[in-house]
């Protein structure tokens, strides 16, 4: 199970929740293991839910269009109860009479609704969402929606119903990965690992860039995997001369690799619909022994700082240390190093991290289970660039890195 629910219970009382809604797609996916396709076709408006009780004693409800059903039998979810929506007139359509037998799928769907369906159809998700929080005895409850405003929807019908913001408390139960997501992870991070390794031997000079960035979509996507979209499923940096700014380029597939590039591999994806994300630095021929010395005091630096990383210290204190020896390294201008940590999963970037965009959750303990992807960006002076960047599972006592690839330059 992708759901932490021994966590999420203790998180919903440490909050003083009743429940907690989840509509946004990747904490329903998250809280019930379903993955509707219909988020992918970019409605506005979530079409899904899942109602999590704190009151283990209460049934987690799936609130979901009535034609995604089929979709449970691909992808079972744990969750005992499911209520029914309508959705762009599918159930009316589907509900006609027609005078033919129901196909093997039909039937399927048919048991499935039989052993999991609760209450009548209803017109949308905010009435689907009501209805499974007054079948919970949840009416007045004070409960935290991901989407406030299908919670101040579902509050307008429901009189007394205390709706709070539960984004917090989704983010924060996600920090800690269950067996099944670090399975994911692994997964996903093999398969990127993969990739890279796969594109190598592509890497010539002459060779257009659209056939080594092509390739890799190719190849992760062979293996099971999913591409982020066609223009980051690589992105790179090249050599230059003089101040170099900290702007990591989305590829442009109208170039060709030459003789003495660097190139930044910046490599984004996901399986099952958790991320990856890893970054090298390739050379095109051999470097200057002034960049190869670089490249390998910062690889020195980043290992150095990784062996602070672990549970029970908080972000602050982590990259307050591992600051100090970037900056202390023998390059030039340390200080054009950035040091970058965020917790990686559903979403690629996700808390904990050094730098989030509310102020409120800024300084997060470690806790073993977190998963973290740790950066290494050095855009120093008058040299090319050098980039590392590999993900760690967070243990007691340090982390353990879920790549096989060397933590150093690769000449190609």
């Amino acid at each position: 199970m992708l759901l932490n629910l021994e966590r999420a219970r203790q998180k919903m009382e440490a909050a003083g929740l009743d429940a907690l809604v989840a509509a946004l797609p990747r904490n329903v996916y998250y809280a019930s293991g379903f993955w509707t396709r219909i988020s992918e076709w970019g409605f506005a408006e979530n079409q899904a839910a899942v109602v999590l009780p704190r009151d283990p004693a209460k049934p987690a409800t799936l609130v979901l269009p009535e034609f995604a059903m089929a979709g449970l039998l691909e992808t079972p979810t744990w969750i005992p109860r499911v209520r029914v929506t309508e959705f762009l007139n599918t159930s009316f359509v589907a509900r006609e009479p027609e005078p033919v037998r129901l196909d093997p799928l039909q039937a399927d769907v048919e048991r499935l609704y039989g052993e999991k369906v609760v209450g009548d159809l209803e017109p949308d998700l905010v009435a689907g969402t009501t209805a499974a929080l007054r079948d919970l005895g949840l009416k007045r409850a004070r409960v935290g929606f991901d989407d406030l405003r299908l919670g101040q929807h579902v509050n307008a019908m429901l009189d007394g119903l205390r709706v709070v913001d539960g984004l917090d408390c989704w983010l924060d139960i996600r920090k800690v990965k269950t067996p099944q997501e670090i399975e994911f992870l692994r997964r996903g991070a093999e398969v990127n690992e993969a990739g890279l390794r796969e594109i190598m031997p592509m890497i010539r000079p002459g060779r257009p860039w659209r056939e080594v960035a092509g390739r890799f979509r190719q190849y992760v996507q062979e293996q099971g995997a999913t591409v982020m979209s066609a223009q980051k499923a690589l992105q790179f940096g090249a050599e230059y001369g003089g101040e170099y700014f900290p702007d990591l380029m989305f590829a442009d597939n109208e170039w060709t690799v030459r003789e003495g590039q660097s190139i930044i591999f910046e490599c984004w994806g996901s399986w099952s619909n958790y991320a990856f994300d890893v970054s090298r630095t390739v050379h095109v021929g051999e470097p200057s022994a002034e960049y190869r010395r670089i490249c390998e005091t910062i690889s020195a630096g980043q290992q150095e700082a990784v062996r602070h990383l672990k549970a029970g210290i908080t972000t602050h204190q982590a990259f307050k240390e591992i600051s100090r020896i970037a900056w202390a390294m023998d390059v030039p201008t340390p200080r054009k190093t950035m040091v970058f940590f965020h917790s990686i999963g559903l979403d690629i970037i996700e808390l904990p991290s050094q730098y989030p965009a509310f102020g409120r959750l800024k300084d997060f303990e470690l806790e073993e289970g977190t998963v973290l992807n740790f950066e290494f960006l050095y855009f120093g002076h008058s040299v090319a660039p050098y980039h590392l960047e590999s993900t760690y599972l967070v243990g007691r006592d340090g982390v353990e890195c879920l790549h096989t690839l060397p933590q150093a330059l690769i000449v190609c």
